[in-house]
């Protein structure tokens, strides 16, 4: 899979599968998405229906583009960055829920999201047993592409989701999402898997 931003793809107009389409044959053509494996020109394929979550509980209905790379022969899934792969609530949603959670917020007295506790003790354990290996990434990547280095005396005294947001400023200009979504955008680029 591949996350992607998502700027022209919102909830709006996440139900439009033409539209969906479309902005995925754009973005390949631009050479902004291509094969996260071996970075070959991808086809759009097809779409596959998928919904998302507000904090609220809220469903948006909507649809999922799918590439081929004629190269590698793999399909993978082109996902904005507004989801979280393999998660039913946005990614925004979750990650306010992280933060919560980071800063000693009790979840059950959590009035952001309409998930069960369960659910975001998930989130949250997932999270943490993830973002070592993901930090790890992200820093190793840093040098090359600033000719910066950043080192873990950089994270005294930070949260888990402050220290992705610090590797973050070392990666080229960053747009619209949360640190959540830029990360996956960066992880599933270099084929990295996902946050």
């Amino acid at each position: 899979m591949i996350v992607f931003h998502c700027e022209e793809i919102s909830k709006a107009n996440f139900s439009d599968k033409s539209e969906v389409m479309q902005t995925a044959r754009l973005k390949v053509r631009r050479g902004e998405i291509v094969c996260a494996l071996c970075s070959g020109t991808l086809a759009i394929h097809d779409c596959y229906p998928r919904h998302c979550l507000e904090d609220g509980g809220k469903r948006h209905d909507g649809w999922i583009a799918q590439g081929h790379c004629v190269t590698c022969n793999v399909y993978p899934a082109l996902i904005p960055s507004f989801i979280k792969p393999r998660k039913h609530y946005k990614s925004d949603v979750i990650e306010r829920v992280i933060e919560s959670a980071e800063a000693g917020d009790n979840l059950e007295s959590l009035s952001v999201c309409a998930a069960d506790i369960s659910t975001m003790r998930r989130w949250v354990r997932g999270f943490k047993e993830r973002v070592e290996r993901v930090v790890s990434c992200l820093i190793s990547g840093v040098p090359t592409l600033r000719n910066a280095y950043i080192g873990s005396y950089d994270f005294h005294s930070m949260t888990l989701m402050q220290q992705l947001s610090r590797l973050l400023s070392g990666y080229p200009a960053r747009q619209s999402g949360g640190v959540i979504a830029n990360v996956n955008i960066i992880l599933t680029t270099h084929n990295c898997g996902f946050l």
